[in-house]
Order: C-alpha cells, then structure tokens, then sequence
C-alpha cells in the first residue's frame, strides 16, 4: 500500500506511470488524485475503469479524505463523471454507465456520441436528441463521426417512424440511393437535412425547384458552409469551436438558420399550410409581424391565414434554452401579442364586433381547431409550454368550434406533467369525463404567472352545480395547492366544513373591496393540513340568520355569510328590498348565491333571483346578480340582455363598472358569447365594449402589470 504523501506525488504526472501503477492510484487516490488521473489522457482504460467502480460505490463521497469533516466535504463526482465521459481511452461500458446517470443533460449525451470509439447507445441518444421545431438546424448531427455508424445502421434509420433518426440518416449518409429516396420524405425536416448534405448535389438541384417546402427550396439552393470535419485523431473532441457550436444548438433545441427566417418571411405567398403553422411558432418578432401583415393582405380567410393563426396559438411562451429567463421570454410573448393586436387591427370593419385582443381570440382558436396541419396528438405537449392556446378565452373558443377536442386532450393528459387550467374547466363541464380524471387533472395545474393583484382570469372557474359536492371538494383541495378557485367554487367548499368556516371568518375582516378566489385560496393553504376531505368537520347545509350577520354589512361580508349559510337567501332579498343593505356591484353577492345554491338548492336563492329580475332595469348589481345567476332560472337570451343592458344605460349617467365585470364573467365562461349581444344606446355599446375588452385583457399578458 502506498502512503499519501507518495500517492499525491505520483499523480502529478500520471503519464510517466506504468499502467498497473496508475490502476493502485485509482484504487487508492483521494479526489484531487482521481481528478489528476481523469484529466490525463494518457491514462488507461483500467484505471479509468476502476474509477468508475468507485462512483458507483461511493456515490457523491468519492474519493473523500477521511481527514475531512463531512460538512466540508465538496463532492467531485460530478466533474469526474464530466472527464470521464470524454476520455478518449475510457471503455464503453463506463461511458454508457455515465450517460445512463445524466440521460437529460446536452454536455453527456453530445460528448457520449462523439467520443472516438462512440457506442451504438451513445450515438442513438443524439440522433433522438428533438429540435424545438421542424425548421430548427440540428447543428450536433453533422458532428457526429459518420465511419461509427454503420450503413446498414443508417438503411433502418431511413426506415424509422421517427423523422429524427430519417433527418439523420439523410444528413450524415453518402450513399446516393438513400439520398434518393430520403430527398422524397413525407417530412420537410428530412428533406432539408438532404439539401443540407454536400454529398446530395443532383437532389439538391431538384428539391431546390420542386420542393413544396419554401425553406428546404431555400437550403437547397443556397451555399453550404465549409465542411471541417472535428479532429479525432486523439485529442479530446469537446474542445473543439465545432462542440461548442453543437452543444449550445442542442440546450436551445437547436438553431433557426437565417436562410430559413428569409425563406419562411419573405413571401407568403409561397408558403404551404404546414409552413405557414410553423413560422407563426418560430419566427422572430419582426419578422413574423411583417408575415402576418402579408397573409392579411393575401386573404384574411384563407387556409394560409387559418394554419399562421394556428401557429400563433401554439407559439411556446416558456423558452427552450434554460439560459433564457421566463421573464424574457414572457416580456417578449407579450409584446407580440401586442403587434398582432396592430395587426388585426386593419381587419377591424363598420360591421365588426371584435377589435383588440377579442379578435386575436378568435382568429387563433379557429386557427387551433381548422388547420389541417396541426398534430391533435401532440397539442397538449404543445399546450405544456403555455402558448396563447393554454388560455381560457382561446381553448374554450376552440372546443366550442370542435367539442371533440376537450376529450382528446384529456385523454393525452398522462403524457404530460403540467396541464392548463383552462382544460380542467372544460373538462369540469363535459359530463363525459369521469370524476376521477378530474381529480388527476387538478393535480397537475400549471401554476399560473403572480400579479400584483387577485384577477379573475387568474382563477380555475368551476361550477359548483354540475358535479357532487364530494367531487367539488376534491377537485377544489387539489387544485388549490397549485392555483386560486373562483369564489362560487371556493365557497361551496369552505361551507361543507366548520373549520373552514372559522378559517375564513377569522380572515375576513382584513378584506376590502371585491372577493376574489386569491383570498379564499390563501386561507386554504394555510390551512390545508386541518381541512382534507378525511378530517371534515361536517355541518348542517341549511342556511338560517346568525347573530353577527345582524349589523350592517359589506358586500363582501354579506357574501360569505350567504354560502356559508350564516344568512339565508330571503333574508338578503329583504334587507337590500328596505334599503338596509347596500350593494357595490353585485359580482360578489352572486359568487355566494352560487356557492349557497350548490349546497340548498336554486329555492334557497330564489328570492335574491326575485329581486334582480325586478330591479334589472334600474339597479346596476341588479342586473349583474340577473346576469350570473341564470343557471337557477333561465338562459338570459342576448336580445333580453341588450334591452336590459339599454334600459339601465338610460338612468346612468356612466357605465357601470359591475355590469361589465357581470359580463366579462359570462364571457369568460363562454367565450363568444357577447359577440350576440347588440345594445342599441350609445352607453349600452359602450358597455359591451368595455365588458369585451375586460374579458380579453389578460389574454398573452399585460404590458404594464407589476410582478406579485
């Protein structure tokens, strides 16, 4: 055995050793001897292989000095497993081991396939390596060492399902037969990788005229670069300008190449529907803007126009390169949205009720459920990303266009690891999805962007009449962990537990204004350990007047004592009929009617229902209390909503702020709907157009929100 003092000498210059020599350091060696030895190349396989035993045994306390306190202890397993993966004399067997340990990181797998003596499994792992797009360069293929692949290897990659393993095989192989064949790929990233290929002169010539696609005519056409071929002579591969190049290319799902931002925005006129979806998911700001202008003036509702708006709706806000922030990328999403805004604005006629963000809505969700080109079975891996489509006013859009939709993207559901909340209530209303899906949905909420303030295009909206109460409560507890429930969700749930009751009442006085499902969430939350379904501290459901509900109440409070059942429905119709009760704007006293009426019944709320439909005409939380209370009485038809919308505006002297919360509300819950209600006032128009513009406003985020 060796002392330390020698071991540490001798691993200074690892390379004078003899082999056995360095394989008793690498048994022996503390971390900074392992290092010594990873880092020089002139150790052998043995050696190396021992080293990688050690991590397996070790794990994170390889090679740590028994001298050394273990909270000072700073693992190196990492950077050994970095060393050794691109070793050029470890076996493939480490190597593999390695990669098996990081199978997601861009560093091991590119270093893994372009080792010299890369293994078949190293390799594969790169060539399934997915681009953010169809157009996205793979710039880590060409690096990859064409004499470790061999040609029958490539013959079943030209044959594979996957158009990854095609795009390779048409880009690395030499063989003139499978170029042939390759250069006629039913996929356009196939075809591109053909015209990429510098060995393809006779295909690139024909794609560059007949191709459908405008970027593979446009690649083929153009100059390839020079073809420096990575130095495998010994030296170590990663060090190279090459693997730089590719490694960045990989951590951002490859590289949009400038010929293909020309080719893709300079005419669209020449675009197929397919490449029409793909540049309104991938060009840069600028160059998409001056796209959409094109296909405006082209024909607005055209089949191009349909696919660049399904484009848009699926264009991903959260980045494909981690070096990019959220915040950059959500900044940039928003401001896009802002120039389609300018955009659609030409669209805009005397006719027209949509302007602004109502009318991107529309074009999108169109666009999301007519293009033919899109990918039903991959729309919700699109919708993991939180494009435009992800949002409430878009998604229900599209499955009121094409109901089917809802129940395909449940069924993908297990698929992803994020779903949006717009799915969960669209799922909430279909009455073909089990309770238990909705349940699992719940569960896997994205969690939505903080604002400065509570808004309701932030809440998960559910109506608490169309499931049980005991799948209410469920969905509800779950999906609070994640994301804010509208109060007529949230209050149905706080009302069937005595101590949510308390939680929430203890809260309330410290609110002020409107009650928002941000409020009532937080106080869940804080909570959750004492109010799971399994400890419920059951309570009557009937409703009767407390003591404390005796003086004189916000509208707020009122609420909250109404689905809790600390007053009943009559009682409220009471007191506001004799003027001891004062209503702000009548959007929060409906949110509570709903939750008391989940629990009692339309009969407990129907004197409050008495009211509204009297008082529609003169009072404005009269006419929102009529708005979002329908479900109990009858649909409100749009030709009753427009006269009562007219009639209010006649005594006002401005637009009531309630009455279009009222109805961005029932937007929100069918979007579309305000589209067929026509006031005839000026102050009604007026109305209905602050209550559009209202409903849309969250949609592709607020410029000049402040972050919460």
């Amino acid at each position: 055995m060796l002392d330390r003092a020698s071991i540490d000498r001798l691993a200074r210059t690892p390379e004078k050793n003899a082999p056995l020599l360095n394989v008793a350091l690498a048994e022996e060696g503390t971390a900074p001897v392992l290092l010594a030895l990873c880092r020089s190349i002139a150790v052998g396989p043995e050696a190396l292989a021992v080293i990688g035993h050690r991590m397996i045994d070790e794990g994170d306390a390889v090679g740590k000095d028994p001298a050394t306190p273990a909270d000072e202890v700073v693992s190196v397993a990492g950077e050994l497993d970095r060393l050794l993966i691109a070793h050029p004399r470890a076996p493939d067997a480490l190597r593999d081991a390695i990669l098996g340990r990081h199978p997601r990181d861009a560093f091991f797998v590119l270093a893994a396939a372009c080792h010299p003596q890369a293994t078949s499994a190293a390799i594969e792992r790169a060539v399934d390596w997915p681009a953010a797009s169809a157009v996205h360069d793979r710039l880590w293929i060409p690096l990859l060492d064409t004499g470790a692949v061999p040609p029958l290897t490539l013959e079943e990659w030209a044959q594979d399902a996957s158009p990854l393993r095609r795009e390779a095989a048409a880009r690395i192989t030499h063989d003139p037969g499978l170029l042939s064949r390759l250069a006629r790929d039913r996929s356009r990233q196939v075809r591109r990788a053909v015209a990429s290929n510098r060995e393809a002169a006779g295909e690139r010539t024909r794609l560059a005229s007949d191709d459908p696609a405008v970027e593979v005519r446009a690649r083929a056409a153009g100059q390839l670069s020079p073809n420096t071929e990575a130095d495998r002579d010994g030296s170590r591969v990663i060090e190279t300008a090459r693997f730089a190049a590719a490694l960045r290319a990989m951590a951002g799902g490859g590289v949009l190449a400038p010929d293909l931002v020309r080719a893709l925005a300079g005419n669209a006129a020449e675009l197929d529907l397919e490449g029409a979806l793909i540049a309104g998911q991938v060009l840069p700001r600028s160059e998409l803007c001056g796209l959409v202008d094109q296909v405006i003036d082209l024909g607005f509702d055209s089949a191009r126009s349909t696919s660049l708006a399904a484009g848009l709706a699926l264009r991903p806000k959260v980045p494909h390169d981690a070096s990019e922030s959220e915040d950059e990328a959500e900044l940039l999403h928003t401001e896009i949205v802002y120039d389609l805004v300018k955009s659609l604005s030409r669209t805009t006629t005397a006719e027209s009720r949509l302007t602004g963000k109502a009318r991107l809505a529309a074009w999108a969700a169109e666009g999301l459920v007519r293009c033919e080109a899109v990918d039903r079975e991959r729309v919700l891996h699109h919708l993991a990303r939180r494009p435009m489509a992800a949002e409430r006013m878009i998604l229900a859009r599209g499955a009121a266009l094409r109901p089917a939709m809802v129940g395909e993207l449940c069924a993908a559901a297990a698929e992803v690891d994020e779903v949006p909340a717009a799915l969960l209530e669209l799922a909430w209303s279909d009455v073909s999805i089990p309770d238990t899906l909705l349940t699992e949905l719940a569960t896997r909420l994205g969690r939505p962007k903080k604002r400065a303030e509570d808004l309701p295009e932030d809440e998960v909206d559910l109506d608490p009449s169309l499931r049980s109460l005991p799948v209410l409560e469920r969905v509800v507890l779950a999906a609070t962990t994640r994301a804010n429930v509208s109060p007529r969700a949230a209050l149905a749930v706080v009302a069937l537990d005595a101590r949510r009751v308390r939680y929430v009442l203890s809260a309330m006085p410290q609110w002020k204004g409107r009650l928002s499902g941000g409020r009532l969430a937080r106080v869940l939350r804080q909570h959750a350990g004492a109010i799971t379904v399994g400890h419920a501290e059951a309570r009557a459901r009937g409703a009767r007047v407390e003591s404390w509900t005796e003086r004189v109440l916000t509208e707020l409070e009122l609420s909250i004592a109404l689905a809790v059942g600390h007053v009943t429905g009559a009682e409220v119709a009471r007191r506001i009929q004799i003027g001891r009760q004062v209503l702000e704007e009548g959007v929060t006293l409906a949110g509570g009617a709903e939750a008391r009426a989940a629990l009692e019944g339309a009969a407990g709320i129907q004197p409050i229902l008495d009211w509204a439909a009297k008082n529609r005409g003169s009072i404005p939380a009269a006419l929102a209390v009529w708005l979002l209370l329908e479900r109990f009485d009858r649909e409100r038809g749009s030709t009753v909503i427009a006269a009562s919308i007219d009639t209010l505006s006649t005594g006002n002297a401005r637009v009531a702020a309630g009455v279009c919360d009222a109805l961005s509300l029932l937007e929100h819950r069918r979007p579309g709907r305000l589209e067929t209600i026509h006031p005839q006032s000026p102050r009604g128009r007026a109305t209905m157009a602050s209550a559009i513009a209202r409903a849309y406003r969250a949609l592709g985020g607020m410029r000049d929100e402040r972050q919460g």
